[in-house]
């Protein structure tokens, strides 16, 4: 193969190999595995954030169910006192009525309360078990996507390591010269470095070139590259493929 075929092979692997671009390719699977990995984060998040309310809301229910037995346990004492001290003052009989009063009082406020504490319990206990599907659900998605995606990098590395061993194997056939402007070439158009002169157009850029660089691109002595987009121009009449 001489330079212009070798080229040649050199631009359609570099086109071939930007077909396969792993980060075009797995892009949107890895979109998708970071925002599934934001969804779990949150919903642990959430989760932990209910257990701490849970405890707090238990420990409160623990503290009243040990309370309300005292003020049953007072107001019967109090009801006591009124029945064995009959001949107590109308003062005392009434601070006795209020200590009553305020305990059973108390003991109404605690059992209300005792009741709304255990049925938001219950509705924690449901989130509960709704947000710990979810977070299962959603590893479960996770781990499928992350398959997915180790597979698909896989075969896209091996493709890719395909493109890069026919490369080297190309660029061995170039002399030095040839291979610099090749790799200035690629550095600035990595998909598609070298292309054809198509009627004194270049089929990279789709700008028109000189009557001049036309020639020098037709003549083939010397590689000429696009004074605009920097691809390099083989003349039309190679054959070659863009």
């Amino acid at each position: 193969m001489d330079k212009i075929e070798i080229l040649m092979a050199l631009g359609e692997n570099n086109r071939e190999r930007s077909k396969v671009d792993p980060k075009k390719q797995l892009g949107p699977i890895y979109r998708e595995i970071r925002d599934l990995k934001s969804a779990i984060l949150a919903a642990e998040k959430q989760l932990n954030h209910m257990a701490r309310e849970y405890q707090e809301k238990k420990e409160e229910l623990d503290q009243l169910l040990l309370d309300v037995p005292k003020w049953t346990a007072d107001i019967a004492k109090a009801k006591e006192r009124m029945i064995r001290q009959r001949g107590l003052s109308l003062k005392d009989m009434l601070e006795i009525q209020q200590e009553v009063a305020k305990a059973e009082e108390n003991q109404l406020l605690g059992e209300a309360k005792a009741i709304d504490l255990q049925n938001k319990l219950a509705a924690y206990t449901k989130e509960k078990s709704i947000a710990q599907a979810r977070i299962k659900e959603l590893k479960a998605q996770f781990n499928q996507r992350a398959t997915i995606y180790n597979q698909e990098k896989a075969k896209a590395d091996l493709q890719m390591a395909s493109f890069a061993a026919k490369e080297e194997e190309l660029m061995e056939g170039l002399d030095p010269e040839t291979a610099a402007l090749y790799q200035d070439a690629i550095r600035s158009n990595p998909d598609n470095p070298v292309v054809i002169l198509e009627k004194d157009i270049c089929g990279g850029c789709r700008i028109g070139l000189s009557k001049h660089m036309v020639k020098l691109v037709n003549h083939g002595d010397k590689l000429i590259c696009c004074e605009n987009c920097m691809r390099i121009l083989l003349p039309s009449h190679k054959g070659a493929k863009e």
